[in-house]
C-alpha cells in the first residue's frame, strides 16, 4: 500500500512527520478578504524523478465505442510544471460556529465520452449531484461510500439528480465500463479544493485560525499537515508528493 509524505512551503518549510501529522505553517501575503478571513493556495507537484503513466487498461465491452485500450488517468503530471492534477485538498477542524451560511454548490458528473467529468471532485454536505449521460450508449453509475446509489442511465442526454447528504468519501464507478471512476469529497464547508492540470489550487475566505490540511490522491494515497491562516493573509503553499512503500 503506498502513502505519501509532503512538504509545506512558505516562510518556512515543514516537513511531514512519521505520523503523517506536522506542526503550523506561518502564513505569508497580504489579500483583501472578508473580515475576520484569509486565503489559502498553493500548488502540488510531484517529486522524486519521472513521474510513472497512467495505467492503462484493455476494453473488452464495446472498443468500437470506447476504444480499445482506456487510461484510469489514476496519475496526471504536467511534463511542463510537474504539478498533480485531481489532488482533494480539504480543511479539517473547522468549527462549525465559524462557517457562515452557505448554500451547496451542485456538482454535474457527466458520463462523456467513456469518462466521468469531473475524475476528481468537491461538494459541500446537501449539494445535488447532476448525473448525465452525454454518450450515445449505456452507462451506469454507481456510488459508493457516503452515497450509495446505482444509477443507470441508457439513453444520451439524461439526467438523474441524487443529494449528497453525508461528509466523507464517495468513489464512483461505471458497471459496464470498468476503467470508469471518479472520486469526490463531501465536506460540511466550502473550505477545499481539486488541483487542476497545472497542480494548482486555491480555497477563499477562510475563518483566521490553525486546522488540519488533509491531502488525498487515489494513487497516491492520503496525508495530513497542519496550516493557520491570518486575517488579510494569502498562505502560499508548494507541496511535494512523492509515493513510498510501506
Amino acid at each position: 500500500m503506498r502513502g505519501m509524505c509532503f512538504f509545506l512551503l512558505a516562510i518556512s518549510l515543514l516537513r511531514c512527520s512519521p505520523s503523517g501529522k506536522g506542526e503550523p505553517v506561518p502564513p505569508s501575503g497580504s489579500e483583501p478578504t472578508g473580515p475576520g478571513r484569509g486565503n489559502l493556495e498553493g500548488v502540488v507537484r510531484w517529486e522524486g524523478g519521472q513521474a510513472p503513466s497512467p495505467t492503462s487498461v484493455r476494453n473488452t465491452t464495446d472498443p468500437e465505442s470506447c476504444g480499445a485500450v482506456q487510461s484510469l488517468e489514476d496519475l496526471l503530471v504536467s511534463p511542463e510544471t510537474g504539478g498533480i492534477q485531481n489532488v482533494i485538498l480539504a480543511l479539517d477542524g473547522v468549527p462549525p460556529e465559524q462557517v457562515p451560511p452557505f448554500r451547496p454548490r451542485p456538482l454535474r458528473l457527466d458520463n462523456r465520452d467513456c469518462r466521468f467529468h469531473p475524475h476528481a471532485g468537491v461538494l459541500e454536505t446537501g449539494a445535488v449531484i447532476e448525473i448525465t449521460n452525454g454518450d450515445p450508449f449505456h452507462h451506469t453509475t454507481h456510488f459508493y461510500g457516503t452515497l450509495e446509489a446505482n444509477v443507470s442511465l441508457p439513453f444520451q442526454g439524461m439526467t438523474v439528480r441524487k443529494t449528497a447528504s453525508s461528509a466523507g468519501m464517495i468513489v464512483v464507478k461505471c458497471d459496464l465500463h470498468g476503467w470508469m471512476q471518479a472520486f469526490l469529497r463531501v465536506d460540511p464547508h466550502p473550505y477545499h479544493a481539486v488541483t487542476g492540470p497545472d497542480g494548482s489550487f486555491r480555497i477563499p475566505d477562510i475563518p483566521a485560525g490553525t486546522y488540519g490540511l488533509e491531502i488525498w490522491h487515489e494513487r497516491l494515497g492520503a496525508s495530513q499537515g497542519s496550516v493557520t491562516i491570518e486575517t488579510g493573509k494569502t498562505q502560499s503553499l508548494e507541496i511535494p508528493l512523492s509515493p513510498r512503500e510501506r
